[in-house]
């Protein structure tokens, strides 16, 4: 997305839909198709903007491998300065949320912007839910939707427990 800052007013509300691409903490390529709104305030050389995001994408819970819809929805603000072309050139202050447009420069590419706030805004992992189970480590087989068929020898640390567990259960 990319604002012409010569052609906005002093007060304007910009909409509009963006695809972003980025890789999970799984590896996974998802693109989230987010719809954005720019609430953009000019004072003279300075624009003051705040950007809602919202979207969603489809990825695997991270302990079921189900597909599991995520919804996300940040928010940022950006300040934003042009330069005047007559003016000493200005050291960059190291804020982000600052920009300093070069002299002569009056476009704004929002891209990099809308990216870091949406991943930001993701957690590390993602489940379908708080009670998800997960898979069995032995067997594979999906927790949520059944029991574990693990036949195998177990580790005799844990009979004292099991033994606890069961009597518990009964």
């Amino acid at each position: 997305m990319i604002l012409d800052l010569e052609q906005l007013s002093y007060d304007e509300r910009i909409t509009g839909d963006e695809v972003v691409l980025f890789r999970d903490v799984a590896g996974e390529e998802n693109r989230i198709r987010c719809h954005v709104e720019l609430d953009v305030r000019r004072q003279g050389d300075t624009f003051y903007i705040h950007a809602e995001l919202t979207g969603e994408f489809t990825t695997p819970c991270h302990k079921c491998l189900e597909s599991t819809p995520y919804r996300v929805s940040p928010s940022f603000d950006l300040v934003v300065q042009t330069a005047n072309p007559r003016a000493e050139p200005q050291p960059d202050s190291g804020d982000d949320d600052f920009v300093r447009l070069p002299a002569g420069q009056n476009r704004l590419e929002l891209d990099p912007y809308i990216y870091e706030n949406l991943v930001v805004d993701m957690p590390m992992t993602i489940t379908c839910g708080e009670d998800c189970r997960g898979l069995c480590s032995g067997c594979g087989v999906n927790l949520n939707r059944g029991k574990c068929r693990c036949t195998g020898a177990s580790d005799p640390r844990w009979n004292e427990l099991r033994k606890l567990k069961d009597s518990l259960s009964e």
